[in-house]
């Protein structure tokens, strides 16, 4: 499967948290890249329904902790997100308009006007 391909985006959207970081990734790709400490705080408020500045310590660390471990170097091993842990910024690649256009239409259907 080609990486950032409409297959990886299929296969990552599996997990509510890939989605998360995808939606706030493509919410914010003007201003891209952006801190995985900030990526954590949005993807944390959007699974607990919060806003991001209302998220406890503790959720906050074991999310980023996620991002850092299994969520981000899977994202980048597949295309999705362009993350270098040494500098902690995240963003997002170029991908296909078909896969661009899928995350698009998922966020919106899942959060309503997120993007």
């Amino acid at each position: 499967m080609a990486r950032g391909s409409v297959g990886s985006v299929v296969i990552s959207l599996s997990k509510e948290r890939n989605r998360y970081i995808l939606y706030s990734l493509a919410r914010h790709a003007e201003n891209a890249p952006m801190g995985v400490e900030v990526l954590a705080r949005e993807v944390a408020g959007l699974e607990h329904g919060i806003a991001p500045e209302s998220v406890p310590d503790e959720t906050f660390e074991a999310v980023l902790d996620d991002l850092s471990r299994n969520s981000l170097p899977t994202l980048s091993y597949r295309g999705l997100v362009e993350y270098d842990p040494l500098s902690g910024l995240v963003g997002r690649p170029g991908y296909s308009l078909t896969a661009d256009t899928l995350v698009s239409l998922l966020a919106r259907i899942e959060l309503g006007s997120f993007l």
